[in-house]
């Protein structure tokens, strides 16, 4: 029995440590127990930005009354003129209202209610990190295929690219197509296979 609780402690270990590795992405409540609001600092939201590291992948979540505020993407012309044109998709009106921050840079909110903004309600985070675009892989050739050679008068003729001397095919040089990223999902199915494995072996030692 002993042997059974210490392999079920492990398996725990392991899936925990597996779902903290995959959802590396973090979520932050803007201004913490404060949040979204009027602030009775000027540089309250910057100071809160400050303390935090923020990655793409990363969600902001704004927590606010219902109709005593908004909040919205927008640019840093906005941001600092307090514009409430042009927002960054869609205005939000209820709480909570969530954010991704999908792309590295530096992201700006703002309370679109008249007045909200100028008394310092807004938001600037900067967000480290690769954008989620991951780039082209240039395919290595392949060890096994063959070079062509000038022929001399003293060798015989070089056979065709892709053949060995010996006659034998040799081996595919790979395509010059780059690799595709892995999709969005690939982090989800490997959690979810992984957790698959653990229960057949949880239940074959239950057994």
């Amino acid at each position: 029995m002993a042997g059974k609780n210490e392999a079920l402690l492990l398996l725990a270990t392991l899936v925990i440590a597996t779902i903290f590795g995959i959802s590396s992405a973090a979520t932050y409540t803007v201004g913490d127990k404060t949040g979204w609001t009027i602030p009775s600092s000027p540089n309250f939201y910057a100071q809160w930005a400050a303390k935090q590291t923020f990655k793409v992948g990363d969600v902001l979540v704004f927590n606010f009354p219902a109709s005593a505020h908004t909040v919205a993407e927008v640019s840093k012309a906005n941001f600092d003129s307090c514009g409430t044109s042009n927002t960054i998709g869609a205005v939000k009106t209820t709480a909570p209202a969530r954010f991704t921050l999908n792309k590295p840079g530096t992201h700006y909110f703002i309370c679109t209610f008249s007045g909200h903004c100028s008394a310092n309600q807004k938001l600037a985070v900067t967000v480290t990190g690769p954008s989620s675009t991951a780039p082209a892989i240039s395919p290595t050739p392949s060890a096994g295929a063959v070079s062509p050679t000038t022929p001399t008068a003293d060798s015989p003729s070089t056979p065709a690219v892709g053949v060995s001397p010996s006659g034998n095919p040799a081996t595919e040089a790979p395509s010059a197509t780059s690799t595709p990223p892995p999709s969005g999902n690939f982090a989800a199915s490997t959690s979810v296979g992984f957790l698959s494995l653990v229960s057949v072996a949880v239940a074959a030692l239950m057994a």
